[in-house]
């Protein structure tokens, strides 16, 4: 109990009780005929461990943990899929419908130091329950607790939950700090890494916000090439709390996107959190793995395919230098999704929670949401219209898109900072009866773009958010045929070349960077395996025959 007095913040990830049902009612929230016979692991979704690998149901979690008596606490669930319940003591704390998306309960003060938390978490399809992810995905839904679970204890007044830093000029280190909440009048105290301590007042507030302005000496803009952070500590008397940035600016302009008033040129792949061993819940072994995987092919972009990211994968980025697009969760939305209230609302709670959660990551540049919806549709104009103002306002230091397949027929692409495409020409032929349709790549990209110069788009930064070929890891194919190996490199190279080298392009997130889970049943006679199997390496991270010329090209790039 010396180290809870001295500490104030805890992770409660480990080995927790575990019992699974196919059976239960999720409105049955009584906890007494509740059985543990197993341990699982947290963070993990217990549907790819051997006990319940594909099975969906109700997952049951159940640990000890303390809290010092009288004691305020609060729980972070940093991500649990697909729906949770969370019980404290026996009672119910909090409750969450969205997948990826991190929640809090508060923790009721007792007299005793040791506490019982049991969480319930489903992975059944339900969409009154969870809008948010639904069957006919193109990515395996997992359920369990699967990103990191925290305690933190807190003062018995005046907690700061949130700290935000925006950069404000990247050339003379200015910044805005903002901190929630906070009294009118309120004393501060606020230090930027080593420095001593300043005193700053809290002016006007607003729902419990204030904010000041504050200048960093001796810093570096943060970039790729030069992934500088800072860190700080905000006080109130009774609470203190730190947050890294970067300082850094992001534009576009032109028809270029700007880092720090140079022009980048996005190279990189789409990335799901996925593994076979350990579904969405990846190892920080193997997310520096991946990075380095990344980087050793010349990558600079990484597209968080769909779904909000793992902060601790965020962390690296920002350490490695890599730049981020981070999206809300969606695939494929419908009319009928963009007129129910409910999937809009859900929508908006999942932005405002993904901006504040990745707010501080220089690393995150774009923003997007609504992955390939039906944005050629009139009822979907005030969800996107939603959505766009919801970033512009809360996020004004980052860039708006969505990634359409509507494309040319899309009617919002007026709206967004950058135009990003999804498209598979040669891999989903236009002509079907062509044995080896390689050569729809280049002239169906140059449609594109002249499609959106006629429009009047130009000026906007074009990026292809996806485009690639399956691969079926050692399958190697003489006559160059889908689904081999030696298919896809050539198609890779294709695209790749025409990336670097037309100027028309600002970048590239190469569908995919591993072969990941996806459709079970009849919708897995589109998918190999039940995979996606369009990744340049396989689920294992085993290279296919695309790497090197991926690599080759990208890196040449760059001399």
């Amino acid at each position: 109990m010396r180290q809870l007095e001295k500490d104030k913040n805890f992770t409660l990830n480990g080995f927790w009780q575990f019992g699974f049902s196919a059976e239960h009612e999720w409105t049955d929230e009584n906890l007494a005929g509740l059985t543990f016979p197993d341990i699982l692991a947290v963070p993990s979704p217990f549907d790819s461990m051997p006990a319940c690998n594909g099975k969906r149901g109700v997952g049951f979690y159940r640990r000890k943990f303390e809290v010092p008596a009288g004691r305020r606490a609060r729980i972070t669930f940093n991500a649990v899929g697909m729906y949770a319940k969370v019980f404290i003591d026996g009672r119910k704390a909090g409750e969450s419908y969205a997948p990826y998306t991190p929640f809090t309960v508060d923790v009721p003060v007792a007299e005793t130091n040791e506490r019982e938390l049991i969480v319930m978490a489903c992975n059944r399809f339900d969409y009154q329950l969870c809008p948010l992810q639904e069957n006919y995905f193109d990515f395996y839904a997992y359920g369990g607790i699967f990103r990191d679970v925290e305690l933190r204890l807190l003062p018995d007044q005046d907690a700061i939950d949130w700290i935000g830093v925006e950069t404000l000029d990247y050339l003379a280190g200015k910044i805005r700090v903002r901190v929630c909440p906070v009294r009118p009048g309120q004393t501060l105290t606020v230090a930027i890494d080593r420095e001593a301590p300043q005193t700053v007042a809290a002016g006007e507030t607003v729902n419990g916000e204030t904010s000041f302005e504050l200048t960093v000496k001796n810093f570096t803009p943060w970039s790729p090439e030069t992934p500088e952070l800072h860190m700080v500590t905000v006080g109130n008397g009774t609470d203190e709390r730190s947050v890294r940035f970067g300082i850094r600016q992001v534009k576009a302009e032109k028809g270029h996107i700007l880092l720090n008033g140079k022009p980048l040129k996005l190279l990189g792949y789409c990335r799901h959190e996925a593994h076979p061993l350990f579904g969405p819940a990846l190892p920080p072994a193997q997310m520096v793995a991946d990075l380095e995987l990344l980087r050793d092919l010349g990558c600079n972009f990484i597209r968080g395919t769909h779904y909000q990211q793992d902060p601790r994968f965020l962390d690296l980025c920002d350490e490695m230098g890599f730049l981020v697009w981070e999206e809300g969760l969606s695939w494929g939305a419908r009319v009928q999704h963009f007129t129910d209230p409910n999937f809009v609302t859900a929508q908006v709670a999942q932005i405002e929670a993904m901006i504040k959660t990745s707010y501080n990551h220089p690393s995150v540049i774009i923003r997007g949401f609504l992955n390939e919806g039906e944005s050629e549709t009139l009822e979907s104009e005030a969800c996107y219209k939603t959505l766009i103002g919801l970033v512009r306002k809360n996020d004004p230091t980052r860039l708006v898109t969505y990634a359409s397949q509507r494309r040319l027929d899309d009617r919002w692409l007026e709206l967004v900072d950058v135009i990003s495409f999804n498209m598979y020409p040669g891999w989903y032929p236009e002509n079907k009866e062509d044995e080896s349709p390689l050569g729809e790549i280049i002239p169906y990209i140059r449609h594109n773009l002249e499609g959106i110069r006629q429009r009047g788009l130009a000026d906007k930064p074009f990026i292809i958010s996806e485009i690639g070929a399956g691969a079926i890891y050692g399958w190697r194919d003489p006559i160059c045929s889908h689904w081999s190996e030696d298919y896809q490199r050539e198609y890779l190279r294709i695209v790749c070349r025409e990336i670097v080298d037309n100027p028309s392009i600002t970048g590239v997130a190469l569908w995919q960077f591993c072969d990941c889970r996806t459709h079970r049943g009849a919708y897995a006679l589109g998918r190999p395996r039940a995979f996606n199997n369009k990744g340049t390496v396989d689920e294992y991270r085993r290279p296919k025959l695309a790497y090197e010329v991926v690599k080759n090209i990208f890196k040449e790039s760059v001399k």
